[in-house]
């Protein structure tokens, strides 16, 4: 069992002598005397490879959090690129104030006690009961998606190797896959979108011990193709015929005299370009070869989760759609393994840490082909058509491998299902007798609130649902709070139904299950009870021994000891109600494994070698794929700050402070901010009326009385680049400040959310751009007051 169990030190009568332990009546007196017997030195070695353990699958679930993160900010942040390419507007204040990285790390707790045990209450609900999350994952939008992404897959089931949850994170995926072949209006139509589903599934895949199996799995066919520097394998005619025409040309310095403007069809016809594509299409087909040789090899090492969704995926496919063909079946787990976590490792290897030269543009481009045949490998489709009728010579490599390949896609399904996996030696995951915590920040729990309050009518079964009463209790979600105010907190997970006295949470176990962990809870009960219990006598039954330990338990004020009794007592009892123990026999299968258990002490101490030599690997990968993010992540910034530099001093805006809070922009706050000092370099103010912006259509829906209207006045200034202030003032008196800032504003209209909210005026984003535009970008150095 991993991390809890112990052997005898080598020497003593038990371990020297198989002759005796086949002999022996495994009473609970010897039990005890062989865990107060086992070496110490050994036993605390053992310990603190547990503890580091914990500590690294700790460390990589928060790195990977946060590349997640990260990359989502990337994705940001190449989105505010493009609206500055088409705008001609600056976006570095809001990327400086909204995505610094330093805020990725910043902690705090929740104060309220109340609050505290309420939200681990549901975080244990949603963590133990997946059907809640299964149906979210059906019902948030797009916008969403993310953010439901990055609290399921990093948080709520954040640790990537814990048994326990990842039996419960594939169990929400069993779910949720059932739904999407149920509601399918054909085999063509499953898995295709790109849906909750499929980015969850996409996400699990980029967990640590995917992340491992891809190293392993392709470094060395990468690497390989990689030390080919001059290797070009383009077969596309129109590019390779103007490749022959070029490389003429620089060889004898004369023009060529063929047509450069010829389509990829006459191209084709060019007896050179037949020449010069003819070897290309056979190493392609060779180097493909190769990359399936590496995937039939790697079959014991794909990571059980993802052999396990594989499994599912014919299962579902052979139950909802009894008629579909062998290549069909195989299609739908190819899109899943290949096109989903292989290819995207082959076309951006950097972006996975398998490889650290800087990739040529013919490297990228001959990664792309090579992708290609693998994804119409995965589909079982072969080319052809008008758009890349030049990949069909390849499809010779298609019939080639198509059926081995196909063996392999259908030998990934042939794993053990859940609780088989989850065997017996892994049961501390099981027991939970620690503090079960996560570590979630305030904007993912006030997220997940908010979705469940929203859909609470779609997620439970009656009004005895337990997510009813707590949301009763919580009340409506907090508002989501400025970045720089999003901390990361510790928060311990707590099971109401324990306060009760009831047993729910064994409910969702098998017996399997359910016996490993009493297993596990006997060694921790007997191990509490002090070494000079006179008391535990060859004869005493298990049942006594129990009585004697809560009495013990009580003596001593130990709690959790108190419980873990009560806790095997119910599993007993259930475990001979379904037949799996025998109550008149004094539970003689459970004392024979449990002394049995003690007898693999080596063993499990080279597996926790093992493994943490294991999980190091893995953290430095996933720390080093954290650091090419932050290098990509500063590279845009860099770039957002040079052109911002250039569009600010061509527009008089050069040399400005940058603006303090953004608190609430973004989201339609109206929030007012005090000016700081730093806005004595702001640029402006141009002043207009309150019936000069009715006219022009800024204002389209207003609440303030007719009678004050006359007497309102509107100031817009620009405190750095890209973010503004509005004061509305009544009889020169300020009653509030808007800050507006401009990336903000064009993604609302690039999202068409035209309609910017105050608390007592709908403004129109699209005119509100154009008089920004007009007094702040458009007008060289126009910083007169109007």
């Amino acid at each position: 069992m991993e991390g809890h169990s112990s052997s005898p030190r080598p020497g003593n009568t038990y371990s020297d002598d198989p002759k005796r332990l086949h002999s022996m009546t495994y009473s609970l007196q010897s039990l005890f005397k062989m865990i107060n017997q086992q070496d110490s030195a050994k036993g605390d070695e053992l310990a603190l490879m547990q503890k580091q353990t914990l500590d690294l699958k700790k460390a990589i679930s928060h790195t990977s959090k946060k590349n997640f993160t990260l990359e989502r900010d990337i994705r940001n942040l190449d989105k505010k690129i493009a609206l500055l390419i088409r705008n001609k507007l600056s976006v570095e204040e809001v990327v400086s104030n909204s995505n610094d990285l330093s805020l990725l790390n910043k902690t705090g707790v929740l104060k309220s006690k109340r609050e505290r045990d309420l939200y681990g209450e549901l975080c244990w609900l949603l963590q133990t009961d997946t059907r809640y999350i299964a149906a979210l994952a059906r019902l948030v939008t797009t916008a969403q998606m993310d953010n439901l992404l990055q609290t399921v897959m990093f948080t709520l089931y954040g640790n990537q190797y814990d048994d326990f949850e990842e039996h419960l994170l594939l169990s929400m995926f069993r779910s949720v896959l059932d739904v999407e072949f149920s509601n399918a209006a054909g085999l063509g139509s499953v898995l295709r979108s790109n849906t909750t589903l499929t980015r969850m599934m996409t996400t699990y895949t980029r967990r640590g011990p995917g992340q491992a199996y891809l190293k392993n799995t392709l470094t060395n066919v990468l690497t390989n193709l990689f030390e080919k520097e001059d290797l070009v394998l383009e077969i596309n005619p129109l590019k390779v015929y103007l490749e022959y025409i070029n490389d003429y040309e620089i060889q004898h310095g004369v023009k060529s005299t063929l047509n450069r403007k010829v389509t990829a069809e006459e191209a084709a016809q060019n007896e050179e370009v037949k020449k010069i594509i003819a070897p290309r299409i056979a190493k392609l087909d060779e180097i493909a070869g190769q990359f399936i040789d590496a995937f039939i090899k790697s079959t014991e090492n794909v990571p059980y989760g993802i052999r396990w969704i594989c499994r599912q995926i014919r299962e579902l496919c052979r139950e909802k759609f009894p008629d579909a063909t062998r290549e069909q079946t195989c299609s739908l787990i190819g899109g899943f393994y290949l096109l989903r976590f292989i290819n995207p490792a082959i076309v951006t290897p950097q972006s996975f840490m398998l490889g650290e030269v800087k990739l040529s543009t013919n490297a990228r481009r001959n990664l792309t082909l090579l992708a290609k045949i693998l994804q119409n490998l995965a589909n079982n489709v072969k080319f052809g058509g008008v758009k890349e009728f030049f990949m069909a010579p390849l499809n010779i490599c298609i019939d080639k491998n198509k059926d081995r390949l196909n063996t392999f896609l259908e030998e990934l399904t042939l794993v053990e299902n859940l609780e088989q996996n989850l065997t017996l030696d892994k049961y501390v995951a099981l027991s939970k007798t620690e503090e079960n915590s996560i570590n979630i920040s305030l904007n993912e729990l006030y997220f997940i609130h908010d979705l469940l309050v929203v859909h609470l009518n779609e997620l439970i079964r009656g009004m005895q649902d337990p997510l009813v009463d707590l949301l009763k209790q919580l009340g409506d979600a907090p508002p989501q709070v400025p970045r720089k105010d999003n901390a990361n907190i510790d928060l311990v997970l707590h099971d109401r139904s324990k306060d009760a006295d009831t047993d729910t949470a064994s409910n969702k176990l098998t017996p399997e299950q359910i016996y490993a962990e009493t297993k596990f809870l006997l060694f921790t009960i007997i191990k509490a009870l002090p070494s000079d219990n006179s008391a535990l006598s060859s004869k005493q039954t298990v049942e006594e021994t129990l009585n004697s330990a809560k009495k013990y338990a009580q003596q001593i004020n130990n709690k959790a000891l108190m419980d873990s009794v009560s806790r095997i007592q119910r599993n007993c009892t259930e475990l001979v109600e379904v037949g799996y123990l025998k109550g008149d026999d004094n539970y003689a299968q459970l004392r024979k494994d449990a002394v049995q258990e003690l007898f693999n002490y080596e063993e499990q101490i080279e597996k926790a070698k093992a493994m943490l030599a294991r999980l190091h690997e893995v953290l430095r990968n996933i720390e080093a794929h954290g650091g090419f993010l932050v290098d990509q992540y500063e590279a845009y910034k860099s770039y957002l700050d040079a052109v911002t530099t250039q569009v600010c001093s061509s527009s008089g805006n050069a040399g400005l402070t940058k603006a303090g809070s953004s608190s609430g922009v973004g989201t339609g706050s109206t929030k007012s901010r005090k000016p700081s000092k730093d806005d004595k370099k702001s640029l402006g103010p141009f002043k207009y009326s309150y019936s000069e912006l009715e006219k022009m259509g800024i204002i389209k829906e207003s609440e303030i009385p007719k009678d004050k209207r006359p007497n309102m006045q509107f100031q817009f200034s620009s405190t750095g680049p890209g973010v503004f202030l509005v004061s509305v003032s009544w009889r020169s008196r300020t009653v509030q400040v808007l800050p507006l800032e401009l990336a903000d504003l064009l993604e609302r209209k690039q999202e068409g959310r035209l309609d910017f909210d105050t608390d007592f005026m709908k403004l129109d984003v699209n005119l509100l751009l154009f008089l920004l535009n007009k007094h702040f970008v458009q007008q060289k150095g126009n910083n007169r007051k109007r």
